[in-house]
């Protein structure tokens, strides 16, 4: 297991949360519709409710912890207006909690 995250890579769970956020950046009208209603948007998918709360609230550290493609992290950042000053606080306190 890679030290930055909890789950093994590459994992089915780390594959959907990147597919999601691959999809709300690709797609305008996912974009909007995750806009309107996070949590509905989210229910599409077989997400945990963890994971779907991470998503609603932009938990950045959460999302790295889970195996989020890093790429499609810093996208979703730069899309939703998560200042780059916070989300690397966000990703530096990720460093700093416990595995597993």
């Amino acid at each position: 297991m890679n030290s930055n995250w909890r789950e093994a890579m590459p994992s089915a769970t780390a594959y959907l949360v990147s597919k999601v956020l691959y999809r709300l950046h690709h797609r305008p009208e996912d974009l909007a519709a995750f806009n309107a209603d996070r949590m509905a948007y989210l229910e599409r998918y077989p997400l945990s409710e963890e994971l779907r709360i991470a998503l609603r609230d932009d938990d950045i550290a959460a999302l790295y912890l889970s195996g989020t493609n890093p790429y499609l992290l810093r996208a979703h950042c730069i899309g939703v207006g998560i200042p780059e000053k916070v989300s690397l606080a966000a990703l530096r306190s990720a460093g700093d909690a416990p595995n597993g």
